[in-house]
């Protein structure tokens, strides 16, 4: 059993060992937004998710508990819960998107130098990590932080509920600002000038090492068996990775949704100094990753589609048809490059590849002969842009990357997996497993309990690519001549943001 916990909902996934689909349930959860800028999820509610779907699953699958041979999780990252001594949860968690923590940002920045963070934890000093929060708890909630004994993340929390065993592991730990990547344990200079005592810290392994069994108590809630194997799991993004297919170096992996999160393996860390792209310890042992963020890319259609798509949400309705396939539609009926007509998708700013925070989304070039067909098209463009210039910045930094793996719900779209292959004059593979997050959780319980003896058979014996994407030679010409009008364009834009700011 795979289970992946998100920001906004678990799944709980069962597959066979040879990584087909059995069975799965999903539930989801609310983000509580107490005050502009603040984001809460309490604990409680990713275990109850947990409980439900994993009852669900086994019930679907009309499986024995004695069937799961192991479980694996992952799961959102960077928000910390604390425990006190007996193992009670002590207040909601801060999660990523929380943003409450900047004056705790500022002060790291006058406490340690910004590229002593960088070098020795990969990450740069930003409220999306678990120090500033940890640290935000200390100074806003003292009473809360004197009785905790332990901080753990979210997938260490279930597994905590699950084992009783108090755990992390390497990927996890290397998200809170406070790991040094290269030595592989708590930085000590680091929590030392934060007031964060390595004890509350809990000890990383490996992510396909067996960490505990199921318990009695976790038995009776979620339909597991009694003495069920459980490994450390990981996050969410590497694990998505493996579930991709990729574990080998000049591989990516495109994880799609609201927002895009590339992965890339390494075999030793190589940190960026600029600080635009995390360097994080992978859940394959002994490996670390590039992970760059592009926002708002699945974000740009949506928004596209709620405002604008009314006669393609009316026809869903009468037919059941997904809207996006009619937008989807509209969009074949345009000509390759949208008549000149670019979108650059920073609704919320931008991450890679611009990192500019104060972007604006921006349609550039509409004149009469334009319409709403054009529009779409000019958003698939956009992100298959964004796609591209990320991944410049990636052999900037000596990764020559070969081929790219696709999961999530951008690869529904054939005409977008096209448009992405063109212009990134590449192959994109599309897994057959579409819960690529639940089957990586699902890989790390094969070699835990090893059914495997690494993740690298396990990936050649769970994943199985279902179509590929190969670029075509006239488009991606055409598409490499409009990138390059695309990007003077923005050179533009840049100032035209720097008024609006």
């Amino acid at each position: 059993m795979g289970v992946d916990i998100g920001t906004t909902a678990c799944k709980s996934v069962i597959f066979d060992v040879k990584g087909r689909t059995i069975a799965k349930a999903s539930k989801e959860y609310p983000i509580h937004y107490p005050r502009p800028g603040w984001a809460e999820q309490d604990a409680d509610w990713w275990w109850n998710s947990v409980k439900m779907t994993a009852k669900e699953a086994l019930r679907k699958a009309r499986s024995q508990s004695e069937d799961i041979i192991g479980v694996g999780i992952d799961s959102q990252r960077e928000a910390p819960v604390a425990l006190d001594v007996h193992g009670r949860k002590l207040a909601t968690s801060l999660i990523w998107m929380d943003r409450r923590t900047i004056p705790q940002t500022q002060k790291i920045r006058k406490l340690i130098p910004l590229k002593k963070v960088i070098e020795a934890t990969g990450v740069p000093i930003d409220p999306l990590y678990s120090a500033p929060k940890i640290m935000w708890i200390k100074e806003e909630r003292p009473t809360i932080f004197r009785k905790t004994r332990m901080f753990l993340f979210p997938k260490d929390y279930i597994i905590y509920r699950l084992t009783n065993e108090a755990t992390t592991d390497h990927s996890m730990a290397s998200r809170t600002m406070l790991y040094d990547i290269r030595r592989r344990k708590w930085h000590d200079e680091i929590c030392q000038k934060l007031g964060i005592p390595i004890e509350m810290l809990p000890s990383p392994v490996d992510s396909p090492k067996t960490v505990g069994e199921v318990s009695s108590t976790a038995a009776k809630s979620t339909g597991l068996r009694r003495g069920t194997p459980v490994v450390a799991g990981g996050g969410d993004r590497p694990c998505e990775a493996i579930g991709g297919g990729v574990c080998e170096l000049g591989y990516i992996n495109i994880g799609s949704g609201t927002s895009t999160v590339m992965t890339t393996p390494l075999l030793k860390p190589k940190v960026d100094m600029k600080g635009r792209i995390d360097c994080c310890c992978h859940v394959i042992p002994n490996m670390w990753e590039y992970e760059l963020p592009i926002l708002t890319t699945g974000a740009s259609l949506r928004w596209f589609r709620d405002n604008f798509g009314y006669e393609e949400i009316k026809r869903s309705e009468k037919t059941g048809v997904d809207p996006y396939v009619y937008l989807d539609a509209l969009a074949r009926k345009v000509e390759l490059g949208s008549g000149s007509l670019f979108y650059y998708p920073y609704p919320m700013g931008a991450k890679s590849p611009k990192f500019a925070s104060n972007a604006k989304a921006v349609f550039f070039g509409i004149t009469l002969i334009h319409t709403k067909a054009h529009l779409v098209r000019a958003i698939l463009e956009g992100v298959a842009f964004q796609y591209a210039e990320t991944l410049e910045l990636l052999e900037e930094l000596g990764v020559k990357v070969k081929e790219a793996s696709l999961v999530g719900g951008e690869a529904r779209s054939k005409l977008w997996n096209q448009i992405k292959a063109d212009a990134l004059s590449r192959s994109i593979r599309l897994p057959d497993v579409e819960d690529a997050a639940a089957l990586g959780s699902a890989m790390l319980a094969s070699v835990g309990v090893k059914v495997y003896k690494d993740l690298k058979e396990a990936v050649k014996n769970m994943v199985r690519i279902r179509t590929i994407y190969r670029p075509r030679m006239k488009e991606s010409s055409m598409y490499a001549a409009f990138y390059e009008k695309y990007k003077k364009v923005y050179e533009f834009l840049k100032r035209g943001y720097d008024v609006i700011a």
